[in-house]
């Protein structure tokens, strides 16, 4: 077994794994039907890109323009203008950085005591005799030292305090003070600096401190002021004296906090890089410049970014571009249906989709070249936006009648296709948005089409989303808005949800008639019972017209016991027999006073009668115009079930030239129900002829009956084709008890009209007229 199976991995192909994969994503997808949808995909972006890229006019800054330039999709470009002022600000937002020279300071403290070092070498290299010399020639001798450089009437002074380390001290710690508090050469500099924020380096720590915005200036004038203020601060001089020091020491003042100018611009250089482009988003149709208009600076930008789009996407790659997305969309779709759907109807309903999404497409392009015309001429200012008679396009039509005609899922499928492409032709993701709101709300506001109103509720429905969604859509940019403009735009979304409305109620009898599909108005259109094929039954074939009613009113309410679509339901059983309308007597619903013409017939002769009405109402039903899904309901409703009273009459004869009878000879033609509609009109049309067989109809003899029947029908295998499972058949037959314990109820006897009874003649001999029992 082991080299069986080695010899069976090494005889398959190399790449067939490949080849399996190609299979799966087919689908059942052939080259015609891929061809179609290649040949789809291009219409569609005809419709989109075709003839949207007029030329686009030079105009130089400062120019006057001849003619209106709108946008003829959505672009974004980049403001320089914009940008700089932007940059601007973010380097007016850094601080500027200021350093406190402690260096300098301590270079003129060091400068200064050397002087005072100096002054009491010298005082100590005087001989004894020369120390009581005056003043003045001492200073003068003193000042010629090197490296001295303070003037005389100060040396004098000095030289009389004996350049004593206490003045010394004082003096260095008042200039001390005054210098490290922070003198700046520029205040005015300083006070402007300081409005976009300062930062102190200070030498002796690492971390950089803000100055406080409370914090003064101090220029050198201001400095001296401060100055004169640590008069107390030389406490050993008198007040003559420490006039000539407070005036040396003004000398000594210089500017120690500082501007770093290269850092300041080092860090604001880094700040504007930061600063990304601004980048201005320009909606499709947006007026770039109107005719008599100068052009800016910024609109000969956006004039140098339309050009620019046109160069940096030519029409064949942009084409191609779309064409994929649409081609992805299209086979998603078809991927859908052929997994989700009759194999026979995938084609039938992609084609309905795609007519759907292409109509809308192009009403699209057609609401959109209206908008334009319309805004160019508007003197409405929220008019003259064409973004605002944009959201009057009826996106949501594809949807809604997609819903309407297939189902809910695939209308959402359509509603994607739309608001996809409807963002590739206003090249703006917000109009998308916007179309995708609207589409989904008009899918679930059309669960079920009873009445013409109901696209109007929808389209209602619509509307009201669309107003939310234009007002919320307006909140969320950037731009400036009114309250004209907003009511203007919400005025916009009502009106596509009216306009879906009525685009809807056009197209969709068309799609019914071209596509061949039954809505539920069309049912009640069928279900009028004076429609010439059901009078025409009522009148030839009573009987069967009376079962038809009532097996229509057991299947109704089987269909809403298990979710069936019960007006489908009700209109198949009313033309499920309309074929018994041809030769009614044969049928023992029409025969009176017990005449069966069977009693003459063969049970083969007899077994072919009654097979001929689901042929004859085939014919009948299509010479009617009733649809394909009531159609296949005749021939389904019995499937291939025995007619088990001739074949077991057959069976009966005994008639030896006959021989083994076949049961298969005695079988309807078919085939078996393929729906829940189906199985339950089956259903309801065995229990209801079974129902007139019996005698005393109790609850419990009609629960046994109704048991009965419907287990041998499962038990044929009947429903085997159908979705219809056991729970469904338990619902099936809950609902058939209570109609029918409601119909076969007991009714009291009225005192004089024993009906069952025979009447007597005034004689007292019975009554040659038969009596009749009166019920309520």
């Amino acid at each position: 077994m082991a080299t069986a199976a080695k010899l069976t991995r090494r005889e398959r192909p190399a790449g067939r794994w490949f080849l399996d994969a190609l299979q799966y994503i087919r689908t059942g997808l052939t080259w015609r039907d891929a061809g179609v949808g290649l040949l789809s995909g291009i219409a569609v972006c005809v419709l989109l890109l075709a003839f949207r890229d007029p030329a686009v006019p030079q105009f130089g800054s400062g120019a006057v323009a001849t003619e209106d330039v709108r946008a003829f999709e959505g672009f974004t470009f980049r403001d320089a203008g914009a940008t700089d002022r932007k940059k601007e600000e973010a380097r007016s937002a850094v601080a500027a950085v200021y350093d406190l020279r402690h260096d300098l300071i301590l270079e003129r403290e060091t400068a200064l005591a050397r002087t005072f070092e100096a002054g009491r070498r010298f005082l100590r290299s005087l001989p004894s005799g020369e120390r009581g010399l005056g003043g003045l020639r001492l200073a003068e001798r003193f000042s010629q030292e090197p490296g001295v450089s303070i003037p005389i009437p100060v040396i004098e002074v000095l030289l009389r305090l004996r350049f004593s380390p206490e003045v010394e001290s004082q003096v260095l710690r008042t200039l001390d003070a005054v210098l490290r508090s922070g003198v700046v050469p520029d205040g005015v500099r300083f006070m402007q600096d300081q409005r976009a924020g300062l930062v102190l380096r200070d030498g002796l720590s690492p971390v950089e401190r803000p100055i406080a915005g409370g914090y003064t200036a101090r220029d050198l004038a201001a400095a001296r002021e401060q100055l004169r203020q640590y008069r107390a601060e030389l406490a050993l001089l008198s007040a003559a004296d420490r006039e000539i020091i407070l005036g040396f020491l003004e000398t000594q003042l210089f500017p120690t906090l500082l501007p770093a100018e290269s850092e300041t611009a080092v860090r604001r250089e880094a700040a504007a890089a930061r600063v990304s482009a601004v980048e201005v988003r320009v909606a499709r149709g947006t007026f770039i410049v109107r005719a008599g208009e100068v052009v800016t600076p910024e609109i000969e930008a956006k004039l140098d970014a339309l050009r620019h789009l046109q160069s940096l996407r030519p029409t064949v790659r942009r084409f191609a571009g779309v064409l994929f997305f649409v081609l992805v969309l299209l086979f998603s779709l078809w991927r859908h249906l052929a997994h989700q759907r009759d194999p026979g109807k995938v084609r039938s309903l992609a084609l309905l989709v795609l007519m759907a999404v292409a109509l809308t497409v192009l009403v699209v392009r057609g609401f959109a070249a209206v908008s334009d015309l319309l805004s160019d001429r508007s003197a409405l200012g929220a008019l003259s936006d064409p973004a605002t008679l944009y959201r009057t396009i009826p996106f949501a039509a594809a949807a809604v009648l997609v819903g309407l005609l297939v189902d809910a899922f695939v209308g959402v499928l359509a509603s994607v296709m739309v608001s996809l492409l409807a963002g590739f032709f206003f090249g703006d993701i917000w109009m998308a948005a916007y179309a995708l709101t609207g589409s989904l709300a008009g899918i679930y506001s059309v669960r079920q089409y009873h009445d013409r109103a109901t696209v109007l509720k929808a389209g209602l429905t619509v509307g009201i989303v669309c107003v939310f969604a234009s007002v919320s859509l307006d909140l969320t940019s950037s731009g400036t808005l009114s309250l004209t403009l907003l009511l203007a735009r919400a005025a916009s979304g009502l009106a596509s949800g009216l306009l879906t409305a009525a685009f809807v109620s056009m197209l969709l009898p068309a799609f019914e008639w071209a596509f061949k599909i039954t809505t539920d108005v069309r049912l009640l259109e069928l279900s009028n019972l004076n429609a010439p094929i059901l009078r025409r039954l009522a009148v030839e074939a009573p009987g069967t017209y009376h079962h038809s009613l009532m097996v229509g009113t057991l299947a109704e309410a089987a269909a809403e016991a298990i979710g069936a679509n019960p007006i489908l339901v009700r209109v198949g059983a009313y033309y499920h027999d309309i074929g018994k309308s041809v030769k009614p007597e044969y049928f023992v619903e029409n025969q009176a006073f017990g005449l069966n013409k069977h009693e003459t017939l063969s049970p083969s002769m007899s077994c072919l009668i009654i097979a001929s009405h689901v042929k004859d109402g085939l014919e009948l039903a299509s010479g009617a115009g009733v649809p394909q899904v009531i159609r296949d309901m005749i021939p389904q409703h019995h499937g291939t079930r025995v007619m088990s009273y001739f074949y077991q009459k057959a069976k009966d004869s005994g008639d030896p030239r006959v021989g083994d009878v076949a049961e298969d000879s005695y079988r309807y033609p078919g085939p078996r129900p393929r729906s829940r509609e189906a199985a339950i009109i089956m259903l309801a049309d065995a229990v209801e002829a079974a129902s007139h067989t019996l005698t005393n109809p109790t609850a419990g003899r009609v629960q046994a009956m109704i048991d009965r029947i419907v287990d041998s029908i499962v038990a044929d295998r009947q429903l085997d084709e159908c979705d219809m499972t056991f729970r469904d058949v338990a619902a099936v037959k809950e609902s058939f008890l209570k109609i029918l314990t409601g119909m076969h109820h007991r009714r009291i006897n009225y005192p004089g009209y024993e009906f069952n009874e025979p009447a007597q003649d005034p004689g007292g001999g019975p009554s040659s007229r038969p009596g009749v029992k009166q019920t309520a």
